[in-house]
């Protein structure tokens, strides 16, 4: 995290990433703005806040084209449930150039046996190498997923309760 997290102060400073990305404005799509610049993603009272967001998955693919399938160009999802548990969160990065994905170790953390990569605490884009843009998530237990890529999607998806009980079981 380059903008929100701030060590100086060891915590969220959107102010500094509010300015980043006004500065930024005319190198983003209109809609990667919206997304980067609109407060209910990042508030907490907002039911589209990413903020508490769970992990559901992270799907990485290779497209291919080409007479043998011989040019393949990678895409990833991301799929959230929503802070509220009230919505599905899918964020779908194209043109993929990097991405990593790391959670560290929590040996001895009780939490963590239960919670995985726990809350996402933030999130972040910038502008990455020659007209890329990176989008940074991090993760309560010190998780970080960053994907550098030429286009970023949003989309939200309501579930009725019901519904997200038979989306998985942990046994």
């Amino acid at each position: 995290m380059d903008y929100i997290v701030n060590s100086e102060t060891e915590g969220i400073d959107f102010t500094r990433y509010s300015r980043y990305i006004e500065s930024i404005r005319d190198l983003l799509p209109s809609h990667i703005y919206a997304f980067a610049s609109d407060s209910q993603y990042f508030d907490l009272s907002s039911p589209s806040t990413l903020h508490d967001a769970w992990l559901e998955s992270f799907d990485v693919r290779e497209i291919a084209i080409g007479k043998r399938q011989e040019i393949r160009r990678m895409e990833a999802t991301v799929t959230l449930l929503g802070a509220f548990h009230d919505r599905l969160i899918r964020l779908h990065y194209t043109g993929i150039t990097r991405y990593s994905f790391q959670a560290p170790p929590q040996y001895g953390k009780a939490q963590y046996e239960h919670t995985a990569h726990g809350d996402l605490i933030t999130h972040e884009i910038r502008l990455g190498h020659e007209g890329l843009f990176i989008h940074e998530l991090l993760f309560e237990r010190g998780a970080t997923f960053l994907v550098e890529c030429a286009d970023i999607q949003h989309s939200e998806q309501p579930i009725k309760e019901e519904t997200y009980h038979n989306i998985g079981t942990i046994t």
